[in-house]
């Protein structure tokens, strides 16, 4: 999380109106920025949820959207505004979708925000092939672009974008962004093949694609499946893909188990343990502290951790029986059980 970018911000407010559309997923928001863009009568898009739910709680939410973006811009939209997400390709893909903004409408002034270790002192070269950038200002380590687009005759399509993961003779989609987009990660594959059949209801938090989750549907079509995940582009991935297998599971926005109803016998995750070079401990100390509540008894909570983080010391704070059952390629697998 880095609120620098919004800081940079606020040096251009002149760049906040009521036809400005902001494109972010930074829930880590600058207070006076925010005080800026809730006078200005700004509206927010985001597609991940914690930045949704902090938004809307300060700019109410009439003014804050949960969604992919799409081409099909919000009326009265004049300008947008991109806080440069970290994932490069997805970064690209925005800029690219505002190239082909329908026929009826015309291009909006594009302006672009980022750090500079992820990515903001380089974007005249990432999106050079789509736009003509002119960089305005730099401070506090991030770099302010402005963007002349060069309009482009085909409509885009998020899907046109997706990768595919190759698992068990199966393929699954994910769209820009998705972590591990188009590969299976080792720490998902030494998951694998440590689950036996599952039966009962199944949740896998922080689904991604739905890898984990899906291919354990296919091999136990009985089981009742639950998807979670913060970015609205895996869950649109996992939905699509759920669609694609001709499964049905439900499939929710939550951070952590925030949003997640009710109980069940196994929870898969491979949790986050990065928040851009800094290891965030945050998702898994919560998730063992919120799963102890919605794992029945007799249940089992199945997770990928890093080999270096104590995840068993927090583990056993709320469980009786935390067993590391592999290793492999600087990862472990934790079956934790009450």
């Amino acid at each position: 999380m880095n609120q620098a970018p919004y800081q940079l911000l606020t040096r251009h407010p002149d760049l906040l109106t009521a036809t400005t559309l902001i494109l972010t997923s930074e829930s880590d928001t600058d207070p006076e920025w925010l005080n800026m863009v809730r006078s200005a009568g700004c509206r927010v898009q985001t597609w991940d949820w914690r930045c949704y739910l902090a938004m809307s709680a300060a700019l109410g939410e009439d003014k804050v959207t949960f969604a992919i973006p799409e081409a099909e811009l919000p009326d009265n939209t004049e300008r947008v505004v991109i806080v440069w997400p970290k994932a490069k390709q997805l970064a690209i893909a925005l800029v690219q979708m505002l190239t082909r903004v329908p026929a009826h409408r015309h291009l909006p002034e594009v302006w672009l925000v980022g750090a500079n270790d992820s990515g903001g002192k380089s974007i005249n070269n990432a999106i050079k092939h789509l736009a003509d950038p002119l960089k305005h200002d730099s401070a506090r380590h991030c770099s302010l672009w402005s963007a002349l687009l060069r309009p482009q005759q085909q409509a885009f399509n998020w899907l046109a974008l997706a990768k595919a993961t190759h698992y068990d003779g199966r393929d699954y989609l994910s769209l820009p962004g998705v972590f591990s987009q188009g590969a299976l990660d080792k720490g998902t594959e030494l998951l694998l093949a440590q689950l036996k059949p599952l039966h009962g209801k199944v949740l896998d938090l922080g689904c991604g694609c739905g890898v984990l989750g899906l291919s354990q549907a296919l091999r136990s079509p009985d089981i009742s499946l639950t998807l979670a995940d913060t970015d609205a582009f895996a869950l649109r991935s996992a939905a699509l893909n759920a669609a694609r297998l001709g499964i049905q599971a439900d499939i929710i926005a939550s951070d952590g188990m925030s949003q997640v109803d009710g109980y069940f016998e196994t929870i898969i995750s491979n949790p986050p343990f990065h928040a851009g070079k800094e290891t965030d401990y945050h998702f898994a100390e919560q998730l063992f502290a919120s799963a102890r509540k919605q794992l029945r008894a007799g249940g089992k909570l199945w997770v990928v951790a890093n080999r270096h983080l104590p995840y068993e010391e927090w583990a056993t704070h709320h469980f009786s029986q935390v067993e590391e059952v592999a290793t492999a390629n600087g990862f472990k697998i934790l079956r934790i059980s009450h």
